[in-house]
Order: structure tokens, then C-alpha cells, then sequence
């Protein structure tokens, strides 16, 4: 699919903002105070823009083709990580951060490794973030798009002309009397963007976590713990964790009853199932209260939410996407053909396995995680995950349209075609059955 000239300057400026509050985060949260990140004045990382420019660009001569994407990614990453520093060097006549025995220039065993992970982090963005980020400016009229696209070229590179400036006044000697520039401006308004961005994150951390960004325990010899008890942390972990072992235990299972290896994921890309994660969820919300009871009760509670949630997920399905994901009506004592007494049966089994056996396990798991670290990372694949969700809604809604005969009408309705076709659709879910109108 080609792009215009705009939407490639978009692209550029989008993922070079990203990186900054990233990198800005990362950083800040690590070091327990505002690190203003970037070499420009302007709130984004060039490095980021430039990388994803170049990956975006070259994804579609190597459409399907994961590993030489990869390769790229790897290559591209490295090599703007280690340019950026260099001429932040060479501009500044300072070196603002430390390179050295990291990317892949330095020749070292640890550097490759260091290079190979973030050389994954280009590819992730190209197929989770990337199709929400074209999807969202599609809805936006062209002539507005090259307007912005206009303005922030103007904008940036004003900021290099004064940042060149400001370099050589500054290896000269004659770093008074400096005019001020739009560059200045933009500085202190980068400053004030960031410390907002991080004092409100860290205040949202302090807040559950009393203590964990000023160093200081919750009360003498307590420190704070990531998701302890039942929260929205635990409890979307425990959704990832079990969305994962689902998609594999189906995987497993019809693998040896059927004798066919069948995608039974739930998004596009990753092997997730939704069902049996938001399943896990419940069983934790609702049946906790259960866990020191007799098995039977647990059981009899884990068999009749069970049945009734996979009944309600049928019907959410075919009310929605006017699809069928499983059919149990050659099943005896089913209801509708949405669910049967046997998976109610193995719901049951499924609720005294998980509070008895493993939810403590995995509980104790999550709250190892340090609090800032965990509290990143929860954020982090949440946002992918919704951008995988995003992605598996409008292909899935745009894979029914097209069933019934409608035609592409804009440029987002020929970015799903063209990347999420009917093959693509059908493998990654083999059971869908269209609802006839």
C-alpha cells in the first residue's frame, strides 16, 4: 500500500513524539526524578521517527517475509541509536549519554543481544501500533493532514537550525548572547510537557504504591508491592497470563481430538484467547471468596458462571460481528448450541484447578514484579493489546462486509483489505461462521 507525502511526515513526527515520552518515562521512573530526554528542543526523538520511517517504508518490498523484516528493524534501530549519540557529540561538544559496550558497533557479544532486543521493539510497532496509527488518520481529511504535516516541518526544523547554532556558539566559547528562537520556546515547553507527563505518572504509582517513588516504605519495615490483593494490576496479568495458557491448552486439545493444528486465538496477532482470559478474571472476582470453602462449592460456582459467561459471549458475537465462533448443538444437553452441561462440567473442574492450584502460584508470580518496573510494563502491553484488539475488530467487521458485497470506499477500508484479506481472516479463525441476513 503506498502512502503520501504527509502521512510519511506524520509517521515521522508520531512515533518520534512516542519515543520521547517513552525514553522521557523510562528513564525518569527509573531514576526517580523528571529526566528531560532528546536532543532537540522539541518534544520528540528523531532516532525513534527516522527508525520507523525507514522500517515503514521497506515493510512493503518485504511484506510477509517476518525475518528480513526483523533484520532490518535490527539493523536500522542500532544504527540511528548510535548516529544519534554521535552527533548530539558532535553538534554539542558533549557527550550526553554512553554507548559504549551496547549496540552492535561496539563488537561485543552483550551489545548484539542488547541490539536484537531493541531491534524488536520497530517490528512490534509495525504491526500492533502501526495499522491503529493509519487507521486513526484515515478518518482525518487529507487537506488537514497536509497542513499539520506542513507546520511541523517548519517547526523542526527550525529547531535544528537552532540547535546547529547553539553548537557552534558553544565550542566557540560564546555561549552568551544567544537570541532567543522558536527553539527556546519550544524547549521550555518541552520541559513543561514532560514534567507534567511524569508527575502525573508517578503520582498515579505513589498513589497505589505509597512509597515507592520517593525510596520510602509504607509504614517501618513494609515496603510497597506490585499488585498485591485483588486490583486492576493483578487482575489484568492474571487476564494475559491465562488469555496465553488457554490459546495453547485449545491449541493442545484439538490437536489430539481433531488431529488438525488450529488457530484459536482471538486477536490477529499472538495467541490469546479472550474468552478464557476475561473467564480467569471472573472465576477471580466472583469465586475468591470461595477459595477456603469445600471443593464442591467451588465447583457448582465455577459451572454455572462458567456456562453462563460462554453463553453470553456466543450471543455478544452474534449480536456484534454477526458471527458464530463454535456451535455445540451436535453436543447432547446443550443450550441453544452456545454451551453444553459437559464444558459447564469442565468449568467447574477449570474453577478448583485455578483458586486451589493455580492462582496462588501466579498471584505470588505478578507481586515479585518491583513496582515501577511492573507498573511499566502493565501499561505497556496493555496499550498493545488494545491496539491488537483495535486491529482484530476492524479486520474481523471489515472481513463480514466484504462477505456481504460492500465495497472499498476509503483509504482505511483499502488498508484492511489490502493487509487483513479473507486468508488471513479465515486461518486465524477457522470456526467463524457468518450469520446469514
Amino acid at each position: 500500500m503506498e502512502y503520501k507525502w504527509f502521512e510519511f511526515v506524520l509517521f515521522f513526527f508520531i512515533y518520534s513524539f512516542s519515543g520521547w515520552v517513552f525514553e522521557t518515562l523510562l528513564v525518569s521512573i527509573r531514576n526517580k526524578h523528571f529526566c528531560n530526554r532528546g536532543v532537540l528542543s522539541g518534544p520528540w526523538c528523531p532516532a525513534y521517527g527516522l527508525t520507523m520511517f525507514i522500517v515503514v517504508a521497506s515493510a512493503e518490498s518485504m511484506r510477509g517475509n517476518y525475518i528480513a523484516q526483523y533484520i532490518i528493524c535490527v539493523v536500522v534501530a542500532s544504527f540511528f541509536a548510535y548516529v544519534s549519540g554521535f552527533l548530539a557529540e558532535k553538534m554539542l561538544g558533549e557527550k550526553l549519554w554512553d554507548y559504549e559496550g551496547r549496540l552492535i558497533f561496539q563488537g561485543r557479544l552483550k551489545a548484539i543481544a542488547f541490539s536484537l532486543v531493541i531491534g524488536a521493539v520497530p517490528m512490534v510497532c509495525l504491526y500492533l501500533v502501526h495499522p491503529v496509527i493509519v487507521i486513526t488518520m484515515g478518518l482525518l481529511p487529507d487537506i488537514a493532514l497536509g497542513i499539520l504535516a506542513a507546520v511541523l516541518i517548519v517547526i523542526i526544523a527550525a529547531d535544528i537550525a537552532s540547535l546547529l547554532y547553539t553548537g557552534r556558539k558553544k565550542r566557540k566559547g560564546e555561549e552568551d548572547g544567544i537570541e532567543e528562537s522558536v527553539s527556546t520556546e519550544l524547549g521550555s515547553r518541552k520541559k513543561a510537557l514532560g514534567k507534567k507527563i511524569y508527575n502525573y505518572v508517578s503520582s498515579r504509582i505513589e498513589r497505589a504504591y505509597p512509597g515507592s517513588m520517593s525510596g520510602e516504605a509504607k509504614a517501618e519495615g513494609e515496603a510497597a508491592v506490585f499488585a498485591q490483593g485483588v486490583c486492576f494490576d493483578k487482575l489484568f496479568w492474571i487476564f494475559i497470563i491465562c488469555a496465553l495458557l488457554g490459546d495453547l491448552i485449545e491449541t493442545v486439545f484439538v490437536r489430539l481430538t481433531q488431529g488438525v493444528w488450529m488457530s484459536r486465538s482471538s486477536v490477529i496477532y499472538g495467541p490469546f484467547s479472550v474468552v478464557w482470559g476475561l473467564g480467569a478474571v471472573l472465576m477471580t472476582l466472583i469465586l475468591q471468596k470461595l477459595i477456603g470453602k469445600d471443593d464442591r462449592y467451588i465447583f457448582i460456582g465455577g459451572a454455572l458462571l462458567g456456562g453462563t459467561y460462554e453463553y453470553l459471549c456466543s450471543v455478544f458475537t452474534e449480536v456484534f460481528f454477526g458471527t458464530t465462533f463454535w456451535d455445540y448443538s451436535a453436543l447432547p444437553f446443550n443450550i441453544n448450541g452456545r454451551t453444553n452441561l459437559l464444558f459447564c462440567l469442565f468449568w467447574g473442574i477449570a474453577a478448583i484447578v485455578w483458586l486451589k492450584l493455580l492462582y496462588p502460584v501466579c498471584s505470588r508470580f505478578i507481586e515479585s514484579t518491583s513496582v515501577a518496573s511492573g507498573k511499566l510494563a502493565t501499561w505497556f502491553v496493555f496499550i498493545l493489546l488494545l491496539c491488537d484488539i483495535i486491529i482484530s475488530v476492524a479486520a474481523m467487521v471489515r472481513y463480514v462486509d466484504r462477505a456481504q458485497g460492500a465495497e472499498a470506499g476509503n483509504s482505511v477500508v483499502e488498508f484492511l483489505d489490502y493487509n487483513y484479506p479473507d486468508e488471513l481472516i479465515e486461518f486465524i479463525y477457522p470456526n467463524m461462521i457468518l450469520e446469514a441476513e
